[in-house]
């Protein structure tokens, strides 16, 4: 599954993030938005995890599932991302590509997000950078999140380490947290 020219550089760090935080265990990783599925296949190919993808949309996962290969370790679930039907701590990390800006209510999402990490868990978030020249003409520019505005919400949702990084042309960005250890 090919990414778009834009995508590549940040998809690739977070698939080398993944890539690190793996142990013997095989991960668990949900994508959210997850559209037609090209981050979901992409990840289990290059990281050997098994991902979960959801989307809102019917037609966009009847897509993914049409477009995946049958080797089990790509599943779509058409869900709301404000209100998972996983158990909590059932992911090893969750991931985004250009999807939270679309969300009714990203707040809710982070927490969900945070909710289903298993503890020491990674949120990793791609996404537009708002207020930035190269974005503003887009046609959803006013509901992109500045990075500023991203982290805020991570680390306001429970989120740790939180870290931000652009893209080489500086309109996306990759956003990380990890979820706190239970005490």
């Amino acid at each position: 599954m090919s990414l778009l020219e834009n995508e590549v550089e940040l998809v690739e760090k977070l698939c080398e993030r993944i890539k690190a935080g793996k142990e013997k265990v095989k991960q668990r990783v949900l994508d959210v938005g997850c559209g037609t599925g090209r981050l979901s296949v992409y990840l289990s190919e290059k990281t050997g995890c098994d991902v979960t993808g959801i989307d809102m949309v019917q037609k966009k996962i009847e897509k993914a599932r049409n477009n995946t290969f049958p080797n089990g370790k790509v599943e779509f679930e058409v869900q709301s991302a404000e209100k998972l039907a996983f158990a909590n701590d059932t992911f090893d990390a969750v991931v985004s590509l250009k999807a939270l800006h679309e969300m009714a209510n990203p707040k809710e999402v982070l927490e969900e997000s945070n909710r289903v990490l298993k503890a020491r868990g990674r949120i990793l978030l791609i996404d537009w950078v708002g207020g930035t020249a190269k974005t503003k003409s887009h046609a959803h520019a006013l509901k992109y999140f500045t990075r500023e505005r991203l982290e805020e919400m991570l680390l306001e949702t429970g989120f740790l380490d939180t870290r931000v990084e652009l893209n080489e042309e500086g309109e996306l960005m990759l956003v990380e947290g990890r979820k706190e250890t239970k005490k």
